[in-house]
């Protein structure tokens, strides 16, 4: 898969550069001995190749990702060893470019590291010591869109002849960050309800999924997913009622998916008294569960992080 941004750390900044790419341990399934390192260009590029001047080490990120700092002595670990020992290292060439790009000729260590992903995540800090001007942009992560996926059968009709929608307002659903869910053209006036779930097949509380509301005089209306947590609020004139939530700070919830319905009580659109949205789903697509820490020069003891970004690699390990 291409990665969605591209870098010019380390390797194409014209200057000497540190960089920490940390690596997640659910990355990893188990201890390895790590031997080779190989990096893949951005897709669609090419590069002659280069010579920089460059040592590399690894450790044992310390902390967990989320506490990732900005000062390079507290993310290296006390195992930190010089895998590749300061040297001109010779960036291979690549004339042609695909997309994605195939990994490069591997940079063999001078020294194995041997790596436990459950004492912590991995830290590959690479030096260049001085380098020529030129471009050599390598394939790197960063985020990612969450479309929404529909549920279940469509909306059935309120009073106001509009049927009732629900969509997610974040574009971007990544883990530590803000995300919005919203129902729109309800009734002005009315109580408004966004249920949360985690199931939209199956059984639940006597009910099969999605459960048709015919029977009990809302004809057209559906319960989708399993309601695990519900919130209501009052539409405004414009009929658009917003619930703000929060994903939790971790890069274990990458991946997952929310689930989530709105419905509106309506006297007048049914005898049940009850509409309902089609139901939703949008999966929390980033950050990648990796960051990076980096200074333009090597001599500043802190440098600049971000999270969900790292250079895209392949590693051959024991």
């Amino acid at each position: 898969m291409e990665g969605s941004t591209f870098t010019n750390v380390p390797f194409g900044r014209s200057t000497p550069t540190r960089v920490q790419y940390v690596y997640d341990t659910m990355l990893f399934s188990g201890p390895v001995a790590i031997t080779e390192v190989q990096f893949r260009l951005d897709g669609g590029t090419t590069a002659p190749n280069k010579v920089v001047d460059c040592e590399m080490s690894m450790s044992t990120l310390p902390s967990a990702l989320v506490a990732l700092s900005t000062d390079f002595a507290q993310n290296r670990g006390a195992d930190e060893a010089t895998v590749l020992s300061r040297q001109l290292l010779t960036l291979p060439s690549q004339s042609i470019g695909a997309m994605p790009n195939g990994y490069l000729a591997p940079i063999t260590l001078t020294t194995p590291f041997v790596y436990d992903p459950a004492q912590g995540g991995l830290v590959l800090e690479i030096v260049v010591h001085g380098q020529p001007p030129g471009a050599y942009v390598l394939d790197a992560t960063f985020v990612c869109n969450s479309p929404l996926v529909p549920i279940g059968p469509t909306s059935c009709l309120q009073s106001n002849s509009l049927p009732l929608g629900v969509e997610s307002a974040t574009t971007q659903v990544l883990w530590g960050r803000p995300w919005v869910a919203r129902a729109f053209d309800a009734v002005p006036g009315s109580v408004v309800v966004l249920a949360l779930g985690t199931q939209e097949t199956g059984s639940w509380a006597g009910l099969n999924l999605p459960q048709d509301l015919g029977v009990l005089g809302a004809s057209g209306c559906f319960v989708s997913i399993d309601a695990a947590a519900v919130y209501y609020d009052i539409a405004p004139p414009d009929g658009s009622v917003t619930f703000p939530f929060f994903i939790p700070n971790n890069p274990n919830v990458l991946g997952e998916w929310l689930r989530f319905q709105a419905a509106t009580f309506d006297a007048a659109a049914n005898a049940l008294g009850l509409v309902t949205s089609q139901a939703q789903k949008v999966q929390v697509c980033g950050w990648e569960p990796v960051g990076r820490v980096w200074s333009n020069g090597i001599t500043l003891a802190s440098g600049t992080r971000e999270m969900g970004v790292a250079a895209v690699i392949q590693v051959t390990a024991q």
